[in-house]
């Protein structure tokens, strides 16, 4: 009679056989694992477990690492994120993950350096800050609500960031706030010295502005709507002839142009064409026949397509044909002879091959203006309005919403077709509403000076996870391209003042380094940029600064401009970074969307400062989807906050479902099953551990090995010099998906399914000596686990160690490192030669308890039959305590000495014995005595 009895960790089959009915119990005298350590927790015990471990053991270990661990620094430099309220499912991607980083590297002997910080200003703080005032709020009004709103958020998010035991020191001064005077303070001088560089400078351009914020944003401050809607118009615009035309005589030509935006029309002050394309003269068959329209030729099709109208071809002409021509303003009637210009910008691609220009809203033509010396007319306020100056219809009416109505109707007849175009527009990223390109007075940093080092220094710089690398370096560099400049003012109230002083006559800037030197000052001793808004010029500038600027205090104003985040974020490698070799981090770890954003304006303002990038290799993750793909959002009602998670599960949950999901995709799922897959996960390796605890008890200062040891402790040896490289090199590929199941492999063979099972008969009934071998290997597999676990489940890890470590110290101060000397080829060979014929023997046993098996073994090359007979020592005779029979779990085995050189593998036969297995350890027959010799033997000793 069998039965299976089921262990965590493997399968068994004992024998019941019936023995004699006054048989002695011998369970005392088996060596079972013994520990303190609980399978699982309560929800209610975890919680308070993990206040515990958190406060005594993770509180302690940022600042240990730092006195202990060797140097140079790692140096992981934060991606502040906004003070803006609670935080979500992003935030615990990029913060765990940055983490993980941070924990291998100490886990591993090196020191590390990690600033968290927050970014404070701008508008989402400025917007929920407020939002609850009604009437208009001064300036200072608004600082005060925004600092205090930013202060709360820092508070709680911090709260959370700590008990998702992020590797760092909360307190305050080993944080960085952009609001802090000593990282202003070092903003305003970066600025003064860009600005002495010519790197800085104001000007009129056409910006993103955005209307309901009635502020200037930058390209990472912009979402898009795929769905907006834009009027498709086709206008004619009348030509004052065309010379090189002779089919024009005697007709009034035209000159066809598509928009999108009638809304600019007013500022309209050239057409651009393109002179390497071909254009033609064309009539429209339903319109009268002495009105000629010119086109691109390529593009007739498209046109008549769009409107359904066709067309005959006059005359063809090339585009150099164009250069002299001019043309009447749609509008101003004033406006009789405006240009033709040539652009690379104008593509046969779309629309008629002729643009309408207006430098004010477009960067292609605001570049044109500048080429050129053409006026630049702006007639939209910084509300979307229609200002004094617009054409009398339009004044006092909004741009977005009757601008291009109005516009149409009053040039109805040169509308020659009009449709709407469904198009993908870009919004303000925290109102939701469209935004407009408008020219303004702003600040801007030159980056068409920055992009050739900027460029360069990307191509130096290593981008993880490496399967996306190639693809993220050249998103980067798109970016980097494609910006025309980076405009770094704003125009809000919560924020950096940009701190230059204008003369009231002719707005020239007027700004020197002592103006910086005594702005700096002043925060320094205020505390904050508040005196700015509260001080008058009298009271902000004393006599001598004045005669250093040349001026009296009446001559002058300030600005009203605020720095753009960005600029404030981008800045961040020279405030934070200031005692690192070069100021340079090792890494910068953040989301995708951060290619337009914190990636770029940190380099951009690194380049400029001093040429080199602020860092050295940059990771990328994605972000947060539910599991149908779609992004988390209150008004779906699919949101599932980190708080929910780690109440549910509990923070090593969260932190192993980042490490397995985090580094793999762009679109990162959060699920219900997922986090129970994680947690079923985690369970598994808390139950590996627990084993371990028990079979180890504590540790021991000087445990060690007999010099004969066996080939199984020798195996799993080996295995952990390959498991801690594996391990070590995927954490430093960033592949954190890969480092959990490289632990959860190894875990189910090598230790439980391999090592574990086949030494219980050794632990459980062996001697003193074979106890100690194994709580050796299974101590150094233990300290191998809990450091490749460290990095991803801290809770869990200094829980066990707990029970590990009689003295209470902390997992983060011992350091763990295979011996060289575990490394045996030979050894591993040789258990995966005996493996092999375990397979073998496992296939032909069926339900038979194996210990009753003898199995004879023919092997089929003189290496496989070296292998066994170093298990085995004798050869042609049944053996039934050798090292090949525990492997293989049999009551015997024998090895032939003889050789079937035509087979591929070994021959296996077996027979059962019919016999009685002793009551004490299962293995060894019994024929006379009560237990087998060698447990007598045992509890001899004991006695």
């Amino acid at each position: 009679m069998l039965r299976a009895v089921q262990f965590r960790l493997g399968i068994r089959l004992y024998s019941v056989k019936p023995v004699k009915k006054d048989a002695k119990k011998y369970t005392d005298t088996i060596n079972l694992p013994r520990t303190r350590f609980p399978n699982r927790l309560s929800a209610a015990k975890r919680e308070e477990q993990e206040r515990e471990i958190l406060d005594q053991k993770i509180a302690s270990a940022y600042q240990y690492q730092e006195q202990h661990k060797r140097k140079p620094a790692f140096v992981l430099h934060d991606g502040p994120p906004y003070a803006n309220g609670q935080l979500h499912m992003g935030h615990a991607v990029n913060k765990i993950l940055k983490d993980i980083t941070l924990r291998q590297r100490v886990a591993h002997g090196q020191q590390v350096n990690y600033i968290p910080g927050w970014d404070c200003h701008g508008l989402p703080i400025e917007l929920k800050a407020t939002s609850a005032a009604a009437g208009e709020q001064s300036a200072l009004e608004i600082r005060q609500k925004s600092r205090a709103f930013a202060l709360e958020a820092i508070e709680s998010q911090k709260a959370d960031f700590r008990s998702w035991g992020i590797l760092a020191s909360w307190q305050p001064e080993q944080i960085y706030l952009t609001f802090k005077p000593e990282f202003i303070a070092n903003q305003l001088q970066m600025f003064y010295r860009l600005y002495e560089r010519g790197l800085v400078y104001r000007d009129l351009k056409p910006v993103y502005w955005s209307p309901s914020s009635k502020t200037a944003l930058a390209e990472a401050e912009l979402e898009y709507d795929p769905k907006f809607v834009s009027p498709s118009v086709y206008l004619r615009f009348v030509l004052n002839g065309l010379p090189v035309a002779e089919a024009a005589q005697g007709k009034q030509i035209f000159a066809l142009v598509w928009t999108t935006t009638p809304w600019t029309l007013p500022s309209n002050q050239a057409i651009c064409y393109n002179s390497s394309l071909e254009y033609v003269l064309v009539k429209l068959l339903d319109r009268d026949p002495n009105d000629l329209y010119l086109m691109a030729s390529a593009l007739i099709a498209d046109f008549e397509n769009s409107t359904q109208l066709k067309c005959e071809v006059v005359q063809r002409l090339p585009g150099s044909a164009l250069k002299d021509c001019n043309y009447q303003h749609p509008i101003d009637t004033t406006q009789g002879k405006l240009a033709f210009f040539e652009a690379a910008h104008v593509q046969d691609t779309k629309g008629t091959g002729l643009v309408h220009t207006a430098p004010a809203h477009g960067p292609d033509d605001f570049l044109i203006s500048l080429a050129n010396k053409l006026p630049v007319k702006c007639y939209v306020n910084e509300s979307g309005i229609y200002t004094e100056e617009a054409p009398e219809f339009l004044r006092g009416q909004s741009v977005l919403a009757q601008g291009n109505p109005l516009v149409l109707q009053h040039i109805a007849d040169d509308v020659v077709h009009a449709s709407q175009f469904e198009h993908s527009y870009p919004i303000d990223w925290r109102t939701k509403q469209p935004v407009i390109i408008r020219a303004s007075e702003q600040w801007f940093i030159n980056t068409d000076k920055l992009k050739a080092p900027a460029a360069a220094a990307l191509e130096r710089v290593q981008i993880y996870p490496r399967v996306n690398a190639e693809s993220s370096k050249k998103a980067l560099l798109t970016q980097l391209h494609k910006r025309p400049y980076w405009c770094i003012s704003r125009q809000r109230a919560w924020g950096v003042p940009i701190p230059v002083l204008y003369k009231r006559d002719n707005n020239q800037v007027v700004l020197n380094g002592a103006l910086i030197e005594h702005l700096c000052g002043l925060l320094r001793s205020e505390g904050s940029m508040d005196f700015w808004w509260s001080k008058s010029l009298e009271e902000l500038l004393p006599d001598q600064l004045l005669k250093q600027l040349g001026c009296e205090a009446k001559e002058l104003s300030k600005g009203n401009d605020i720095f753009d985040i960005w600029f404030d974020s981008g800045s961040t490698w020279s405030a934070v970074l200031k005692d690192q070799p070069q100021q340079v981090a090792d890494l910068y770890l953040e989301g995708y969307d951060q290619f337009t954003g914190w990636f770029q304006s940190s380099l951009l303002t690194s380049i400029a400062a001093r040429n080199c990038a602020p860092y050295k290799a940059l990771f990328v993750h994605g972000f947060t989807v539910d599991e149908k793909g779609h992004k988390m959002s209150k008004s779906l009602g699919n949101v599932i906050s980190p708080k929910q998670i780690t109440k549910k599960y509990g923070t090593d949950v969260l932190r192993w479902w980042v490490a397995s999901h985090g580094t793999q995709h762009m679109s990162i799922t959060v699920s219900d099953k997922l986090m129970q897959q994680a947690a079923e996960n985690l369970s598994k390796v808390r139950g590996t551990l627990r084993y371990l605890n028990g079979v180890i008890q504590q540790k021991e200062q000087k445990l060690s090995m007999s010099i004969n040891d066996s080939y199984l402790n020798k195996y799993l040896l080996h295995s952990l010099v390959e498991f801690e490289e594996e391990i070590e090199k995927l954490y430093n590929a960033y592949e954190y998906n890969r480092v959990v199941a490289c632990i959860q492999n190894f875990i189910a063979n090598q230790v439980s399914s391999i090592y574990v099972h086949l030494i219980k008969d050794r632990l459980y009934c062996g001697n003193k000596q074979e106890l100690q071998d194994i709580r050796y290997t299974l101590t150094q597999c233990y300290r191998q686990l809990c450091k490749a676990l460290w990095p991803i489940a801290p809770y869990l890890t200094e829980e066990s160690w707990s029970y590990y470590e009689p003295t209470g110290g902390c997992f983060h101060e011992e350091t763990v490192q295979a011996e060289k000397s575990w490394k045996n080829v030979q050894a591993s060979q040789i258990v995966n030669e005996a493996l092999d014929i375990k397979r073998l023997v496992n296939q032909q046993a069926g339900d038979v308890n194996s210990w009753h098996l003898a199995v004879s073994i023919k092997c089929c090359s003189p290496q496989q039959l070296e292998k066994l007979t170093a298990l085995h020592g004798q050869l042609n005779v049944p053996v039934a305590n050798s090292e090949l029979c525990e492997i293989l779990q049999v009551g015997s085995a024998t090895v032939e000495s003889e050789l079937d050189s035509s087979m591929d593998t070994a021959k296996v036969t077996m027979k059962t014995l019919d016999a009685t297995l002793c009551p004490r350890c299962r293995r060894y027959s019994i024929v006379e005595h009560a237990i087998c010799g060698r447990c007598s033997e045992i509890l001899s000793d004991k006695n």
